[in-house]
């Protein structure tokens, strides 16, 4: 099974300085842009969305989710639109 960070994003979001609700409301409507099997990246450095708001949506969404710490406080996070 190919993990979601080796498949190419569709779309690329950076909401790096942003806090909640923000945080999700820019992944939520970026998610609407694409279509079902494709990839959004989101680059974060808000551990509250990155570790909780953000996977908590995909889990309800039923959106398969990869994250990944870069460094000391920034995550990539890979989501795939299932709808």
């Amino acid at each position: 099974m190919v993990s979601l960070r080796e498949k190419q994003p569709q779309l690329s979001i950076d909401i790096r300085g942003k806090m909640c609700p923000y945080t999700l409301i820019d992944t939520r409507d970026s998610l609407k842009g694409i279509s079902k099997g494709q990839v959004l990246e989101v680059v974060c450095d808000y551990e509250p969305a990155a570790k909780n708001t953000i996977p908590n949506f995909c889990q309800k969404k039923g959106y398969p989710i990869e994250i990944v710490q870069l460094a000391e406080g920034q995550w990539k996070i890979f989501i795939e639109k299932a709808d």
